[in-house]
């Protein structure tokens, strides 16, 4: 998996071009508010009154923005790379891993299947500790989260120091409400 993902950043690098790059947009500011007084107004006014929400989200902003963005791009690099006839091997690799990932009828028709030895294994796990070790061998490869998350980030108490740290993994499923709601901004979200 680390290799794919290098060699699509060596792909992407491949068509980025240089633009002339706005860091601070003052059409975002609101100059009508004094900074003192409300600087979140101030720096942000004038974006949070053009920006529409689009209706199939939940929240948005400069990194969701920043995301939709990226997604786009690299559907677009991936989708080249797999139309391409006369290929490098890097983009032979990256459009052949995301033109696998896209064919929903051959994953159906796959299902469980390549993942069914990792499933045995984990019915197997003759104890706790035993499942805990193997969960941990599967996320050292790269193939699960498991119940848990690992990662790098600033101690909380020192924010000179990193330190590894734990959280709570999970589906990463919506709330109740999600499942529920039936107003028409949830039923337009769920069908998107």
């Amino acid at each position: 998996m680390k290799r794919i993902i290098a060699i699509v950043l060596l792909l992407a690098s491949c068509f980025i071009t240089t633009a002339q790059i706005k860091y601070i947009d003052r059409a975002n500011m609101d100059f009508s508010v004094k900074p003192g007084v409300d600087f979140y107004e101030y720096a942000n006014g004038g974006w949070l009154k053009k920006a529409k929400m689009p209706p199939t989200k939940t929240r948005w902003g400069s990194f969701d923005m920043l995301r939709e963005e990226s997604v786009r791009q690299l559907r677009t690099l991936l989708e080249a790379a797999a139309a391409k006839t006369n290929r490098t091997r890097a983009e032979q690799m990256c459009g052949d891993f995301y033109t696998s990932g896209m064919d929903s009828l051959q994953l159906e028709k796959m299902g469980a299947i390549p993942i069914k030895k990792d499933l045995q294994e984990i019915d197997a796990a003759p104890n706790t500790g035993a499942l805990m070790e193997m969960l941990m061998k599967f996320r050292l490869r790269g193939a699960a989260g498991g119940p848990f998350s690992i990662f790098v980030n600033q101690d909380a108490r020192d924010i000179n120091t990193y330190r590894v740290q734990m959280g709570q993994g999970g589906l990463s499923l919506p709330d109740r409400d999600y499942y529920l709601k039936n107003d028409s901004r949830s039923v337009l979200i769920r069908n998107a």
